[in-house]
Order: structure tokens, then C-alpha cells, then sequence
């Protein structure tokens, strides 16, 4: 293994430690420059019908509601559906997550809610492509509806709730930064000790 004379390893240490600095410093400003991300998300609900407003209503309907809210989750980010969302100008990312009430090793999915995200650089975009996907979402419900034989009042429904509009969305700051500073000190270290590993 090559020995450093103790001046070389002294400049090689300079060196790193000025290598890492401008690494950093380059991650930190594309950081603290980057652009933030609107996002525009709803809550759904996939309602009782019409029909039926006695106290038993939800107790009969409510598993139907949450089988459909997870066929509507599958059905609208499928490929084809999404294909079409694009062609109608809806560019945005979506999302549609049916609301968990406990955690992702363990879902429990016990409530007949759903939420819906799309998310963009351009608010305008994030806003367009929400309003397609909502469109898209409640005519997915009702076609399915209509192909099982369900009459029109005795079909559920797609209520959205709690529409943020779109928003501007943008990651911890300090914990970025926070994380860069500990990834350069642990490369300075590595450095060091590499340069100085035989004296």
C-alpha cells in the first residue's frame, strides 16, 4: 500500500475535505432552489343510496361501499383509464388510496372513505388533472353500477369532501439539509481515514 509523506497527506486531506465542501454545497443550493410541488387532494366518500335512509342503511350497505371504493382504486390508476386521463390533459400524477385506519403492514380499510391526489410543478396542472380524475372516477362508479343491473336510486355515490385545492407542497428544509451535512461529514471522515490509513 502506498505510504503519504506527511506534507502530501496534508494537501490530500485539503483536497477532500474542499471536494466534499463544493459536493455539498452544489446538493444544497439545487435544494434550496428546487421548485416546490402543488398538490390538490379530496376526500371521498362513497355514499349510501338514496333509497334507503333507515337506521339499518349503513349496516347493509357499508361493505358494498368499501368493495367499490377498492374496485374504484384499482379501475382508475389502471393503464387504460390513465392513458385517457393523460389524452383529456390531465398530466399530473394521481393517486387513490382507500384511508387506512391503522397502518401499511396491518391495513384496516373499515370505513367506506377514500383519498384522492394528483399532484404536479404546475398548480394549474395539479388542479386540471384533479378535476378530470374526479370526473373520471364518479362515471367509473356509476358505468360499473349500471353494467351489475343496479337501479339509479340504489346505486352509491362519490362525494368529495375536504378539497384542498391546489397547494404548494415542499419538503422539510432543515431535514435535507440537516441530512447533507451528516452524508458530507461521514464522506470527509471516510476520506480522511483513507488518506491517513498508514502514516
Amino acid at each position: 500500500m502506498r505510504v503519504f509523506p506527511r506534507a502530501s497527506r496534508s494537501r490530500l486531506r485539503l483536497t477532500a475535505v474542499a471536494l466534499v465542501g463544493l459536493a455539498a454545497a452544489g446538493v444544497g443550493y439545487a435544494i434550496i432552489t428546487a421548485p416546490p410541488t402543488y398538490a390538490q387532494s379530496a376526500t371521498i366518500v362513497f355514499a349510501l343510496p338514496k333509497s334507503d335512509s333507515s337506521a339499518y342503511a349503513y349496516g347493509r350497505f357499508v361493505t358494498s361501499a368499501i368493495t367499490s371504493g377498492e374496485a374504484m382504486s384499482q379501475a382508475l390508476l389502471s393503464p387504460q383509464v390513465m392513458r385517457g386521463i393523460r389524452l383529456a390533459g390531465g398530466t399530473a400524477s394521481v393517486d387513490l388510496e382507500l384511508v387506512n385506519l391503522f397502518n401499511q403492514e396491518h391495513p384496516d380499510y373499515g370505513v367506506p372513505l377514500a383519498t384522492l391526489t394528483t399532484a404536479s410543478l404546475n398548480s394549474g396542472t395539479a388542479h386540471r388533472t384533479f378535476l378530470i380524475a374526479k370526473r373520471r372516477l364518479s362515471s367509473l362508479l356509476a358505468a360499473r353500477q349500471a353494467a351489475a343491473g343496479a337501479k339509479t336510486r340504489d346505486r352509491l355515490s362519490a362525494q368529495f369532501i375536504a378539497d384542498t385545492g391546489p397547494v404548494a407542497v415542499k419538503g422539510s428544509l432543515k431535514r435535507a439539509l440537516a441530512g447533507l451535512g451528516v452524508l458530507a461529514l461521514a464522506a470527509v471522515t471516510g476520506l480522511w481515514q483513507l488518506i491517513d490509513v498508514r502514516r
